[in-house]
């Protein structure tokens, strides 16, 4: 397997992870508490992430370069952007299946959603324009490492 692939598996997981612990910081942060099942959240959001998320950056991405407005900053706009599909499809996978599921992305707890595909689509955007634009490869394993770290640690 080629180093490349590699690379782009190993920003999909690191990019994940940060998901889970911007989620976990979050809400401790603004409510005091801790999440009560890790387990569940990592069961709604991993296939929602490795099957639609990547499936719709990399879709952005194809979009982006076609009409040559391909940049890191629309880039991660269009990654931020695209995280509301998955927001809406976590409802569906926690057992709640209504039309009203747009409703959902302004509650509360699809805030912290929010923040959770959020932070996963700047963490993806960076690894992918490393990628992409052959940069240093240095500083983003330095951060996922650190991501991978602290995911250790508070989750």
């Amino acid at each position: 397997m080629k180093r490349s692939v590699l690379f782009y598996i190993w920003v999909a997981i690191v990019s994940y992870l940060t998901g889970p612990l911007v989620y976990s910081v979050t809400l401790w942060v603004l409510e005091g508490e801790k999440v009560k099942d890790i387990n569940k959240l990592l069961t709604w959001t991993a296939p929602t992430f490795f099957s639609v998320g990547i499936l719709l950056f990399l879709l952005c991405i194809i979009l982006l370069r076609s009409i040559n407005k391909y940049n890191f900053w629309s880039q991660t706009l269009a990654f931020a952007l695209v995280g509301i599909i998955p927001i809406t499809i976590v409802p569906f996978l926690t057992g709640f299946s209504s039309v009203s599921n747009f409703n959902f992305v302004v509650s509360p707890e699809g805030t912290l959603f929010i923040l959770f595909f959020t932070s996963i689509a700047i963490v993806c955007s960076y690894g992918t324009w490393v990628a992409q634009k052959k940069l240093n490869k240095i500083p983003f394993i330095i951060i996922s490492v650190v991501i991978f770290i602290l995911f250790i640690i508070i989750v």
